[in-house]
């Protein structure tokens, strides 16, 4: 767990801040999955599961079309 909030703070080299800022938001976004777990545990948890697994696949598709 630690890597990967170690990862999202760190900077990542590259030419493109867009990329770089879409690397630190996907590490985030799973750093935050891991701590609620995918499901949750109540309705709050339940729901913002949902919606950092929507935003994790919007932020990889939008890496996708950098690359």
């Amino acid at each position: 767990m630690n890597r990967v909030i170690e990862g999202y703070t760190t900077t990542a080299a590259h030419r493109d801040h867009n990329y770089s800022r879409l690397l630190e938001e996907i590490a985030y976004l799973e750093a935050r999955l891991i701590t609620i777990g995918q499901t949750g545990d109540c309705a709050y948890e339940k729901s913002m599961a949902r919606s950092y697994s929507q935003l994790l696949q919007l932020r990889r598709r939008e890496l996708g079309a950098i690359n």
